[in-house]
């Protein structure tokens, strides 16, 4: 398939509305979180509450200096069945909500997986995540356009917002193309004859405070181009329909709080690499210099 081709850029006011919508979904005020150390290594961050709370209910080595904290414990095994049981007894106080019984890895500065945790205990910790994400195009009607999900609005998270065609976490253990090739499937039903030449075109770091603490995630971003004929179609119940959008209609929705703020950064980037931004506008300048 061709690679989609943008015959204009948006207009100053559209990038204008989605410079603003960036700083306020992603201006998350450093100076209210406290770091998190642990054996040594900052890997997280905590606001007041969760910084409460881990003092309470840590069974492990604890001190604080200039504001932050460290947990020590003998090893990373025992770091993490110490945070895993800590965070089940927040869940069964009642601290915790949206237990998934699902394991994400906690990686090291250059990536090495450190330990593996409940996935719903990374937010209150400010924990790095790591997800998935797959811009969809096709041609309809003469123009390109994005193919959008919309979440079911059955999902804890978000239900009923607009997504990228695919978006997921990386499982502990899993690689990035490993979690692409199972989350495009799972998802929109894009089978791997569809999606083994994609290729990575971008990582953006999310993070943004959240009623559960921070979310702190690195988003892998990729691209496929559909054939007109292929149609998306969700396996797993947690999405409810696919739509084709046009540019206007998708920059409106993504204007106007539509989107999943880690799908807005998808899209961001891809209008970015597209052409459909300026070059010279403030929007395009920070995408560029904040990879």
């Amino acid at each position: 398939m061709n690679r989609p081709r943008f015959t204009y850029c948006l207009g100053e006011l559209e990038q204008n509305r989605l410079w603003e919508c960036l700083q306020s979904h992603f201006d998350w005020g450093s100076s209210i979180w406290k770091p998190l150390w642990l054996n040594g290594l900052k890997l997280g961050s905590l606001n007041e509450k969760w910084s409460e709370r881990v003092r309470l209910d840590w069974s492990g080595g604890i001190t604080e200096t200039d504001g932050d904290v460290h947990l020590h414990t003998d090893g990373w095994l025992a770091m993490g069945d110490s945070l895993q049981h800590m965070a089940q007894g927040w869940k069964q106080f009642g601290y915790l909500s949206g237990w998934r019984n699902e394991q994400f890895d906690v990686n090291d500065s250059e990536g090495r997986p450190l330990f593996t945790l409940e996935r719903s205990a990374f937010r209150p910790l400010g924990l790095l995540s790591r997800a998935v994400h797959i811009n969809g195009l096709t041609e309809y009607e003469g123009e390109w356009v994005f193919w959008i999900g919309r979440r079911s609005p059955y999902k804890a998270v978000d239900p009923n917002k607009l997504d990228n065609l695919v978006g997921g976490g990386i499982a502990s253990g899993e690689s990035i193309r490993e979690a692409m090739l199972r989350e495009g499937m799972e998802e929109a039903g894009l089978d791997e004859a569809l999606l083994q030449n994609l290729s990575g075109q971008s990582r953006r770091r999310s993070c943004r405070p959240v009623s559960r603490g921070l979310h702190n995630e690195e988003l892998f971003i990729f691209d496929i181009v559909l054939p007109p004929d292929v149609l998306p179609e969700n396996q797993d119940g947690e999405v409810a329909e696919f739509r084709r959008m046009r540019i206007p209609e998708l920059t409106e929705a993504m204007c106007s709080g539509l989107l999943m703020n880690d799908a807005f950064l998808a899209t961001l980037d891809a209008f970015n690499r597209y052409g459909l931004l300026d070059r010279q506008h403030p929007l395009a300048v920070w995408l560029d210099e904040n990879r």
